[in-house]
Parts: C-alpha cells; structure tokens; sequence
C-alpha cells in the first residue's frame, strides 16, 4: 500500500511526459497550456495530432475552428473605403459550437499568418483526413526558416496552384507518408504533374475545368500511379485513344487503375473508344471470367478486354458515377488473366 502511494506521487520522467501530452487531443493541449504555466515550453515543442487542415492565404482551418483574417475600416466610419493600415480583424468561427468570436489586431496578414502556422503546423505534425492547400501569402513564400520542418500528411489536396507556390509547400511535406493527391490544375500548374512525387503517389485526382488547364496526352501517359482519376470534359476521343495504346505497350501493374469522368450528353463522342479498341487493339467483350470483376459494378453495355501478354489483361467499360446520377465514367483496369493463372496452377 505504502509502495503504491509512492508511485502516484513519483513525476514523470521527461520523456514519460512527452509521451502523455503527445497522446492527447488538440483541445485538451490547448486546455493543458491555459491552466498548467509550467508545461507550456515543453507542450510549445511536441507535434500535434490535427484533423482536416486548410491553409489560405487569409486563413487557416482545422480540428473544426476557422480563423478569417480581414482588413479593418475607420471606426468612426464603418463604411469608408479606407482601412486602418494596420489593424486587422481575426473571426474564429467554432463549427462544434456554432459560436464565433473576433479580436482585433495591431498586425499585419503575414504576421497572423506566421502565428497560427507556427502554433499548429510543427516538425512531426500529423494531419489525419486531408490538409488543403488553398494560397500562401506572398511574404511567406520567402520565409527560409520552415526547411526542416516535415509533416506527416497521406491526404494532400491543391487548388491551382503554380509551380513557385507548389515547390514552396511540398518542401514540408514527409513525401515517405503522402499517398493521394487531388489538383484542381490551370495553365501554371501542368509543369507539377512532372514531379516524382506526383507522378507515383499512390492515387492522384487530375481535376481540369477549362482548356488552359488541360494535360498532353504525354504528360498522362508518363504518370504512374496506382489509380489516376481524370475528370475534364475536354479530353478527345483521339487523346483517350493514344492513353489507352500507350498503357497497353508499356505493361502497366497489375492493380493499375485509370478513372475518367466525363458528362452523360458527352457519351456518343467518347464510346466509339470501345469499338476502336476492338478494331485496332484486338480486343473482346469481357468473358465470363471476369463476372467475379464485374459483380458489384453498373456498367453501360458490356465491358471489353485486351490482352496484356501472359499473365494480365486490360479491362475498359463505362459505369455510372457514385457522386451524381449525370456523369458517367471511363474505366480501364489491368487485371490478372484468370486463364493464365489457370494454366499455372495445372
């Protein structure tokens, strides 16, 4: 008994200690930095664990908090144009609480910018769902001091941006751990789906609204990822074409998967590529080896095959999209040849 009271009483070791405040939540972090003085310096050193994050560049978001940062008018007149050059206005809107509080600021856009970044964002940080990247202030692109700092990210969505702003965050980005990425892309951000990163991430989501954005068929065909979804209502017959030819001659993996989203007015334009691949690429409607393939799909006619030499085969055919019942979707899929492994195991 006596022995037990000592060992409630005994501190953690420092490293015991790190390890707790490690495993707690952000909101408990925070509640332990309000009330325990002591354990701010050591707490300000740990990595957090955070859920979701946005990064604007007059904003940032996570864990179900939203912080604006916003010019501020002349108090005196609250509708002249002209603002305080310095006074800012922060609004952090609690999306658990549906509250929201404001507080203003004698700092600048990048100076905010800096605090929210550096209090959350740490070397070893770890972003579970997805971090969103959605602009970078200016002065922050020039900040040389963030190069050692690696977060831990498997989800990475982008929004257009250039190739300046790309190479500025992917630096702090632990490439070991990202596995997809989304990009909405435009005329500036095609020179990104070159990077080694990009083109073998495990997954990655090609999202083009206009023709400024729209990749050459070689920088598709370049990219190696395990499931490349492509959704763009510009691509050509031609273009989807020479993809499928090219993914044919050069033996893509097994498991190696291509989405296309595409409209459902679009579709007589786009499904001659089945006849065409039968015609010039030899191949034939999907057999009945591969009913285990098609058993939980909603496909468009029939699904067709070509063969990849001995062991796979290219599987394409046209399903409805699980998002909207008006777009429809291109799927090819390397797949292992039933009858191949048949023959093996005689």
């Amino acid at each position: 008994m006596e022995n037990q009271e000592v060992l409630r009483s005994k501190p953690l070791s420092y490293e015991a200690l790190k390890a707790v405040l490690k495993s707690l939540k952000l909101e408990t972090r925070e509640a332990v930095n309000r009330r325990i003085p002591a354990l701010r310096t050591i707490n300000s050193r740990l990595p957090y664990v955070l859920e979701n994050v946005i990064i604007e560049n007059r904003g940032f978001e996570t864990n179900g908090r939203r912080w604006v940062i916003e010019q501020t008018r002349f108090q005196s007149n609250p509708l002249s144009h002209v603002v305080e050059p310095r006074m800012r206005v922060v609004t952090i809107y609690d999306f658990n609480s549906h509250k929201k509080a404001e507080y203003r600021l004698n700092k600048s856009f990048e100076e905010i910018w800096y605090q929210l970044f550096d209090e959350y964002i740490r070397d070893g940080t770890v972003v579970r769902g997805s971090l969103c990247i959605d602009g970078i202030p200016e002065l922050a692109k020039r900040r040389e001091n963030g190069r050692d700092l690696k977060i831990k990210v498997t989800n990475l969505n982008m929004y257009t941006p250039n190739l300046e702003d790309y190479e500025q965050f992917i630096r702090i980005i632990d490439l070991d751990v990202l596995e997809n990425v989304k990009c909405v892309f435009g005329r500036n951000s095609l020179a990104i789906l070159d990077k080694p990163e990009i083109k073998t991430c495990k997954k990655l989501i090609v999202m083009v609204h206009d023709n400024s954005g729209l990749p050459s068929v070689d920088q598709l065909c370049r990219l190696r990822n395990q499931h490349l979804y492509f959704t763009c209502s510009n691509l050509t017959l031609h273009d989807l074409q020479l993809f499928v030819q090219d993914w044919i001659t050069t033996g893509r993996e097994l498991g190696t998967r291509f989405s296309w989203e595409t409209r459902r007015f679009e579709l007589g334009d786009v499904f001659p590529i089945l006849e065409h691949s039968k015609t010039h690429l030899g191949a034939v409607e999907a057999g009945s080896h591969l009913d285990y393939y098609f058993s939980d799909k909603v496909i468009h006619d029939n699904g067709i095959t070509v063969k990849m030499g001995e062991d796979r085969e290219l599987v394409m055919f046209f399903k409805k999209s699980k998002l909207t019942c008006y777009l429809w979707e291109f799927e090819m899929e390397v797949v292992a040849s039933t009858i191949a492994a048949d023959i093996v195991s005689v």
